[in-house]
């Protein structure tokens, strides 16, 4: 039998929704707002799996290197925090954040060989996979940091998330200026395009000449998204405008880059 407070958040949870729904207009603005405050519901409803960046692309340094060419790694991978492991990429040890090696460097900067990471190295924290958006947002805020390995079932590393992550779910995609960009739209030899999924609907628009769905979406995965009515897999197709968009990227549940086919009849 539900509790009280159970029945309590669920009926506000529902006043919030209708709330939402009862924010109406058109402008690009308007719709964003609204796009972001069913986002901020849906935290306590998406677990971290399904926003980690996954273990096959994380960039991660075997702390047992020469201390130069754990320097060197670190310069070469724009992040700032990387993970450490040892004997196999399982076991990750540390994670070392640029600012703290960069100290540690300046006071060893005619001895190098000297440096021992492992005490540069902060502990690393691990959290399952499991966890909610919700959850991991406040442990983010209780334990002032940023940054947190995933963890499976079986204890293996499945990913990490960042807060960035679990903004960029309320907000959209956050691009920093170490972030290599892709050109939103890119034009391939079949007559299709491939385009980002952050590309704007209007512009696409123009771009093609033609008129696309018009929605709560501002962007082309929002477009698609909908479309579909569900998180899509890779390799995903649908109609629009006479034309095929197939989902060729998703990070987390965004879809990140699209292939969109030359008009039928013309491929």
């Amino acid at each position: 039998m539900n509790s009280p407070n159970s029945f309590l958040r669920v009926a506000g949870e529902r006043a919030l929704r209708g709330a939402i729904e009862l924010h109406r207009g058109e402008k690009p603005a308007v719709r964003q707002e609204r796009i972001m405050l069913r986002s901020i519901l849906e935290l306590s409803d998406v677990d971290v799996d399904e926003v980690m960046q996954h273990r096959q692309d994380i960039v991660m340094i075997d702390v047992d290197l020469p201390p130069g060419r754990i320097v060197e790694q670190a310069l070469e991978s724009f992040y700032t925090r990387i993970p450490l492991w040892r004997r196999e990429k399982d076991n990750i040890v540390g994670v070392l954040h640029a600012k703290d090696l960069l100290h540690a460097v300046h006071g060893h900067i005619d001895n190098i060989g000297d440096l021992k990471i492992d005490d540069v190295a902060s502990e690393p924290w691990f959290i399952p996979e499991s966890t909610s958006l919700l959850a991991q947002l406040q442990a983010f805020r209780q334990r002032h940091e940023h940054f947190a390995l995933v963890v499976d079932e079986y204890g293996g590393t499945a990913g990490l998330v960042t807060m960035e992550d679990l903004l960029e779910e309320v907000f959209g995609e956050i691009v920093d200026e170490f972030d290599r960009e892709e050109p939103l739209a890119q034009s391939l030899a079949c007559g299709g395009l491939r385009v980002h999924g952050r590309m704007p609907v209007d512009e696409l628009n123009e771009l093609l000449d033609e008129t696309l769905p018009d929605g709560d979406w501002d962007t082309v995965g929002g477009l698609i998204f909908d479309a579909l009515g569900h998180v899509p897999e890779v390799g995903e197709t649908v109609e629009l405008a006479g034309r095929q968009f197939g989902v060729e990227q998703v990070v987390g549940r965004r879809i990140t880059r699209v292939r969109i086919g030359a008009p039928t009849g013309r491929q």
